[in-house]
């Protein structure tokens, strides 16, 4: 049967390699139908969730890494518009897929870790090399709702309201909170709040202060981005404060 794995968005980067199933992925305001396969290339801060379409097999890889932590500057040699690539034919990059799975099963975690980097920049280099043969086909989830998403994301640290969105798209509140619900599974006011906090996790591990960054990230006092901050990355900002890059 169908299903739904929970829109999220992060701060690193993810891979999925996906290789059989019935399934559609919605990143922001695009929509894919995946193919056998797809290599799906998520950035971060970018919502994103897959809705599984029928009871076909379901079956992927799937690849979280930090950039800045593993020390991988290859991801900008793709196109900050790529966003799924058919990596059929591409023997290259399918094995190195095979590749993460037999090291995963045979080394430690640091071992693992230093393959995984190593193997990563293969993967970008080679996807470099090969993506003008790419082509990315998608469809807009919702006119109106990719129009709300550019507006928040170009005023996302000043926006006060739904009702600001609304006036200025010239719809009402409850039509936003609508199409919230059906095509992203979510509320605007949740996107809206998580988008800040992924932002300030970002400051934060570039050595900012959360008690001097809170106010440009839109959070109104220190007390509720702190729960914020805590409810949604299950640690406190302190933390990862102490695990700045800086």
């Amino acid at each position: 049967l169908g299903g739904l794995f929970a829109m999220h968005a992060h701060n690193m980067y993810e891979l999925l390699y996906f290789v059989s199933g019935d399934a559609t992925l919605v990143i922001e305001d695009r929509k894919y139908k995946l193919k056998n396969g797809d290599l799906i290339l998520i950035r971060p801060s970018k919502y994103h969730f897959i809705q599984i379409d029928s009871s076909v097999d379901y079956e992927r890889y799937d690849v979280l890494f930090d950039e800045k932590t593993l020390g991988i500057s290859q991801t900008a040699m793709i196109s900050k518009d790529t966003e799924v690539i058919n990596l059929s034919g591409n023997t290259i990059a399918d094995n190195i897929f095979r590749k993460f799975d037999y090291y995963f099963s045979k080394l430690d975690r640091n071992d693992f870790i230093s393959v995984i980097t190593l193997l990563l920049k293969e993967l970008f280099f080679n996807l470099s090399i090969n993506q003008a043969y790419f082509a990315t086909e998608y469809s807009i989830i919702h006119p109106l709702l990719s129009d709300v998403l550019k507006y928040i994301n170009s005023n996302l640290f000043t926006i006060k309201s739904v009702r600001e969105i609304a006036n200025t798209l010239f719809v009402t509140e409850s039509y936003i909170f609508r199409l919230f619900k059906s095509e992203l599974k979510n509320s605007p006011k949740k996107y809206i709040t998580n988008k800040r906090l992924l932002y300030s996790q970002n400051l934060i591990l570039m050595g900012g202060k959360p008690t001097e960054i809170y106010e440009d990230c839109g959070f109104n006092d220190y007390t509720t981005f702190y729960r914020s901050y805590v409810k949604f990355f299950g640690h406190s900002p302190s933390t990862d404060r102490k695990n700045s890059y800086s």
